[in-house]
């Protein structure tokens, strides 16, 4: 029990120190400063999976688990890619946003919350267990459902 009363401090703190909102109850979330969260890469990526082009924003957290490859992010991690129509970045079409959620809360699917939201991070459009996220994610169990060796090419590691 303490365990998880201290994970979940974790996860609340670093969410309102990032300037997000949360609710812990039902895991409701928004991220109105999500451009102050660490940009990983430095030029656009075509992403398949999205049928669009994405940057990738994480958490110190998130950052820490990419940079030194590891093979689980901790819980905490915040990874969220703004999603574009287009390689000049001109539109944000929405964001997408996985949170490594506390032990137990979705075992089978390393524990990632997933959620989808508008371009400013307030409005929510699905969020949770999103079936279809977990579908894709799931051909990088080996990376913690991350797909980070493609990331690491055009890592950003000095900001």
């Amino acid at each position: 029990m303490k365990k998880l009363v201290l994970t979940s401090i974790l996860i609340l703190s670093m969410v309102f120190m990032l300037g997000l909102s949360a609710s812990n109850a039902d895991n409701q979330f928004t991220f109105p400063r999500w451009k102050n969260l660490h940009k990983l890469n430095t030029e656009v990526i075509a992403s398949g999976s999205h049928r669009a082009w994405v940057d990738i924003y994480v958490n110190e957290l998130a950052k820490k688990a990419y940079i030194q490859k590891w093979r689980l992010f901790p819980v905490g991690s915040i990874v969220l890619k703004p999603i574009y129509s287009d390689q000049e970045r001109s539109e944000t079409s929405k964001l997408t946003i996985m949170i490594k959620m506390k032990k137990g809360y979705d075992p089978d699917n390393a524990d990632w919350w997933y959620g989808v939201y508008d371009e400013s991070g307030m409005e929510v459009w699905y969020q949770g267990k999103i079936k279809s996220c977990i579908t894709c994610h799931a051909r990088a169990k080996e990376t913690d459902y991350m797909f980070s060796e493609s990331v690491m090419y055009t890592i950003n590691e000095w900001e």
